[in-house]
């Protein structure tokens, strides 16, 4: 049984999603930050940023608000930002 709060898995979830990528090779890394950039914008609703229009919430049917709270407050302590979307 999980004892976790949602905070802890949050937490866990960055640590893991950190170390994954560090294993990818350039190309690889640019891919998978544009597959989750969207899910990063969303911690930092009040900044109007280009990442943000990304989402395109009426393709994909969510919200942006639809983050899960903890993870979006374990988003904005670490200060994870996603770059290098560029071509």
């Amino acid at each position: 049984m999980d004892t976790s709060t949602p905070t802890e898995a949050a937490e866990r979830l960055l640590d893991r999603l950190r170390d994954f990528a560090v294993t990818l090779d350039d190309q690889e890394r640019a891919l998978f930050a544009a597959l989750i950039a969207p899910g990063v914008a969303q911690a930092y609703p009040d900044v109007d940023d280009d990442v943000v229009g990304f989402a395109a919430r009426d393709e994909v049917g969510w919200s942006p608000r639809a983050l899960p709270a903890s993870l979006g407050a374990a988003v904005r302590r670490r200060g994870v930002r996603v770059v290098g979307l560029g071509d």
